[in-house]
């Protein structure tokens, strides 16, 4: 993991960072003169992720780890501490499990419903239990849970049943996590998301219908961006967030404003 960092910058870590939102994401932290760590399960997404931040004037390097596997993540968090030091923010963008497939409830077999949880809340939490010590430790630390707005609402045809279900329960321990932390200086919020362009072509792949129900929920006529994201995580991240902790914040373009 070679690195350009210098110990005065804030370091990153973003899980799926190697392309989509997660690249956006990183991209933009990184442009706020933090040193990104660009996480993916590919190797080679991470590197080329990491490879186009430092080509734009950027710090970042590559770390290829599964968050799914408590071993892998505390293997990979402690040879960051050692070679950068602590992680002072934390994105969990990682939500989507390998060769995943949306269908119907009942169409699922058994075995396809415990990836999605793997993926998006124990993997999520995976990630906070290695690195909340040491941010609880220096007295500052932002995490930033992507999640989606199938965590609040349900889209018909959209065969959302264990990716929605994941989503909500990541939310809900965020909230419990912030109230334990937040006296250390730490904040720990949720973006959910609405329609973005890495979903538009297995959307468009389902019916126009379902495409066209979805776009009459929003009030911007436009599909989010991972520069969308990484705007709001940079403020997040920012001082001037400070005060804005166990939220769930809908960044989805007006199409859904619930609780």
């Amino acid at each position: 993991m070679p690195t350009n960092h210098s110990p005065r910058k804030r370091t990153a870590v973003v899980t799926g960072g190697g392309r989509n939102t997660g690249l956006g994401i990183a991209h933009t932290l990184a442009a706020t003169g933090a040193h990104v760590i660009v996480n993916d399960l590919v190797l080679d997404r991470a590197e080329a992720g990491a490879a186009s931040i430092r080509d734009a004037g950027g710090s970042a390097s590559a770390l290829q780890f599964d968050i799914t596997s408590h071993e892998d993540v505390v293997a990979a968090m402690e040879r960051v501490r050692r070679e950068i030091g602590t992680v002072d923010i934390l994105v969990n963008n990682a939500g989507l499990p390998s060769g995943s497939q949306m269908l119907p409830f009942l169409d699922t077999p058994r075995h396809d419903w415990s990836p999605y949880i793997d993926v998006n809340l124990y993997g999520s939490l995976n990630m906070m239990h290695a690195l909340l010590p040491g941010m609880v430790d220096q007295g500052w630390g932002r995490v930033i849970q992507i999640s989606s707005s199938a965590g609040s609402a349900a889209h018909r045809g959209l065969g959302g049943t264990f990716y929605g279900a994941s989503k909500a329960g990541i939310e809900g321990a965020v909230r419990h996590i912030a109230t334990e932390v937040g006296p250390a200086g730490i904040t720990v919020n949720t973006l959910a998301l609405g329609l973005m362009e890495k979903l538009r072509e297995p959307i468009e792949s389902k019916s126009s219908p379902l495409l066209d129900s979805l776009w009459a929920d929003n009030i911007m006529a436009r599909i989010g961006t991972g520069e969308d994201v990484g705007a709001a995580c940079a403020w997040l991240c920012s001082d001037a967030g400070e005060f804005v902790t166990g939220q769930t914040i809908h960044l989805n373009g007006g199409a859904y404003a619930g609780r």
